[in-house]
């Protein structure tokens, strides 16, 4: 909101008594409103003096009709609030690291807890070990923008349907069980669509079986006229009469199985809707984008991640196909081929003959590596380029690309402008080509290598912000 308008939104919202913002406005019958406390001051005041409206001066009489202005309350207390969340943002915070400079900090740990400023920052942003520390703008008191239920997440967003802040989670359960609630109101609507027309029907055949017996009825009364009641017609009459009234009970009693086993249907139905939906809004608490493996995703042609190898700060999508770099540390079961310290994952087929090209949209500060089976997992020598088993091409997220293998690093000219990567492995020429996909393909660099062993693609993501994603568009 701009200062001027604030400005005058808070004049609007100002007594013109204690000229200070309404606490529990009362409307007068001229339209203009008092605190509640100004107007009973007035009132104890002007027992000799007829009570006037401060601002148009209209006299009322001897009895005052007043009314609370439930709308001005709340615009009210919307005011305080973002008046007090503004203060809290526009506080200074200063840098923990210089308490004598006063320094202004520029991002704050939500992990150790700690604002820097632009020069204390750089270790979170350039050394491996503070991988996985998420940095955010500066808070004034972190304490009060946590969650209370997820202890590890800020307060990010106004809720106006609760009137206060929650973090992301609180808001993708929200999500989540609006979801389940419109999947639930969907289902309902068909079921109760499905009832309506087998009443209908039912209701035509008790109409058509009652007609039927009218007009025997009717028959019998003409049959009574001419023959005797002691006729063998009149009794193979009343026997179908019998019949047809049996029928009829056997519809009603079908149509009421029918409605009782369609209600139960109903509300298992919805249970399990909003089984399925709680289930997924757990997962996506628990484990953000987390993966399982589809029957057919091992098809030739197809090329996926393997989740044993992915890193606990990289996410992956159901597909198994995209990677994203997560805040938090994910809680993966723990496998002997998972890289527990580069933030970097493998695909699941990996290759030891012909000529394999495969796609890949990326996005921030991303690797895209062809690597040996065989690399090790667990060791800070397992980063994409930095040994002898894998070959890499690096984006620092600003443009420049490096190339990187047995740790030497090839600084690359010009400036990457295609978010589309292709990576070409020749086993017989000994090939691996990195190259731009535009509107014609680029080359970017090419590795001369003898492959003795299988080797696989692999992943690796570095930032957070912005952003690092990465995602296999096409594999030949």
């Amino acid at each position: 909101m701009e200062d001027t308008d604030k400005n005058h939104l808070k004049e609007m919202l100002t007594c013109p008594i204690c000229q200070d913002i309404f606490k529990d406005p009362r409307q007068l019958p001229c339209g203009h409103s008092l605190c509640m406390g100004c107007l009973e001051k007035m009132m104890d005041h002007s027992s000799d003096i007829p009570f006037r409206c401060p601002d148009c001066r209209s006299f009322f009489g001897q009895i005052i009709k007043v009314q609370k202005s439930y709308t001005l309350s709340n615009i009210v207390e919307d005011f305080r609030e973002n008046s007090r969340t503004q203060g809290k943002r526009t506080k200074a915070v200063y840098c923990d690291y210089c308490p004598e400079k006063n320094t202004v900090a520029m991002k704050m740990c939500l992990k150790c807890e700690v604002s820097m400023c632009k020069e204390h920052v750089k270790n979170h942003l350039e050394l491996p070990v503070f991988t996985g520390h998420p940095l955010v703008r500066p808070l004034g008191d972190l304490k009060e923008r946590k969650c209370p239920q997820h202890e590890d997440e800020v307060l990010r967003y106004y809720c106006k349907t609760s009137r206060r802040y929650i973090c992301n989670i609180c808001a993708l359960e929200n999500k989540q069980h609006n979801l389940a609630t419109e999947a639930s109101t969907v289902l309902r609507r068909q079921l109760t669509e499905y009832m309506d027309q087998r009443f209908t029907a039912l209701k035509e055949q008790i109409t058509q079986s009652t007609d039927s017996v009218k007009k025997l009825r009717a028959d019998i009364q003409h049959e009574k006229q001419k023959v005797n009641p002691a006729d063998s017609y009149l009794n193979n009459v009343t026997v179908m009469l019998i019949c047809l009234w049996f029928i009829v009970l056997y519809y009603a009693y079908n149509y009421s199985v029918e409605n009782q086993a369609l209600t139960e249907a109903l509300d298992k139905q919805q249970n399990r809707v909003y089984n399925i939906y709680s289930t997924i809004a757990d997962l996506l608490v628990e484990h953000p984008m987390w993966s399982y493996t589809y029957p057919g995703t091992q098809d030739k042609g197809v090329l996926i991640l393997d989740a044993n190898t992915v890193s606990p700060f990289l996410g992956l999508s159901a597909d198994l196909q995209t990677a994203e770099r997560v805040n938090a540390k994910l809680d993966y079961p723990k496998h002997k081929n998972r890289f527990d310290e580069a933030p970097q994952v493998l695909s699941t087929l990996c290759f030891s003959s012909g000529t394999h090209t495969w796609e890949v949209e990326v996005e921030g500060y991303w690797d895209i590596a062809v690597s040996y089976k065989s690399i090790q997992r667990k060791s800070k020598s397992s980063a994409f380029g930095k040994n002898a088993v894998s070959w890499s091409l690096t984006h620092n997220g600003k443009g420049k690309l490096f190339a990187y293998h047995n740790n030497e690093k090839t600084a690359l000219s010009g400036t990457l402008q295609s978010s589309r990567i292709a990576v070409m492995v020749n086993f017989e020429k000994g090939n691996i080509t990195f190259s731009a996909v535009e509107s014609t393909v680029i080359q970017l660099h090419e590795f001369k290598v003898k492959l003795t062993q299988p080797v696989c693609l692999g992943l690796g993501l570095y930032r957070v912000d912005p952003p690092s994603r990465a995602s296999i568009i096409k594999a030949s």
